[in-house]
């Protein structure tokens, strides 16, 4: 992966402050559901972040508001100092751009009926101007660091559940993000390409310093020293 220099002397560090969120309840139009109370944590470049729950507490949310394209009830959320939860407009367009995210469900954000080459090309274009050589290049050599070269020329629609699952990661980090949010990225793979995967999360994290952040239920790939639970409507470290 080409290295984004920009990043590598950024000490990157997100710390959210007593957020909250509430929904209102399906049925009863007077009750509100809150999924997190008050929650506080900090979480930093230099190792990977896994947050762990039982489905239904609220992983994914938390991906959303850590992002900003879920809205807090109350609380606060930075990153490197900046408060996440008030950008707008121009502000809000250049944070998202050094973002990457990647869906649990990645047909949600793979344009079925293109290539793979296609879907990572325009991923690639949403964050970055380039040469059409350097595009080519970045294409390929993410394809071929998640074992995705020889399906570049399929149609997305055709690939299997893991196969899709590794080229929505590759879309998610085609640009090197500064933060990248990741929910349940090695469902549906085998050992060899989640120590793949591991493997190269590790290395954006060391070469370009990204903060990265993975949901999951698959305790096999989580580090305790930075794994962060949610229970009781609280984010806390995991021992």
């Amino acid at each position: 992966m080409t290295d984004n220099k920009n990043n590598s002397n950024i000490e990157n560090k997100l710390q959210a402050i007593e957020i909250t969120k509430i929904f209102p309840h399906p049925v009863k139009k007077e009750t509100n559901i809150a999924i997190f109370a008050g929650a506080s944590f900090e979480m930093s470049a230099g190792n990977l972040n896994f947050i762990i729950g039982p489905s239904g507490s609220g992983k994914t949310t938390l991906l959303r508001m850590l992002m900003g394209i879920e809205p807090l009830s109350a609380g606060e959320v930075f990153l490197n100092g900046q408060a996440i939860h008030t950008l707008k407009g121009k502000e809000k367009i250049d944070y998202f751009k050094s973002v990457g995210y990647m869906d649990q469900f990645p047909a949600r954000y793979l344009s079925l009926s293109l290539s793979a080459r296609r879907n990572l090309t325009y991923s690639l274009r949403l964050y970055r101007k380039t040469g059409r050589e350097e595009e080519k290049k970045q294409v390929e050599e993410i394809a071929t660091t998640l074992n995705l070269e020889s399906l570049l020329n399929q149609k997305t629609l055709s690939l299997s559940g893991g196969e899709l699952r590794r080229l929505a990661l590759a879309c998610s980090m085609i640009h090197n993000p500064s933060l990248l949010l990741l929910d349940e990225p090695t469902a549906q793979l085998d050992a060899e390409n989640k120590e793949t995967i591991l493997t190269l999360l590790k290395k954006l994290n060391e070469t370009i310093r990204s903060l990265i952040i993975i949901s999951t239920h698959d305790m096999t790939i989580i580090e305790p020293a930075t794994t962060f639970k949610i229970e009781g409507r609280r984010v806390i470290k995991w021992k």
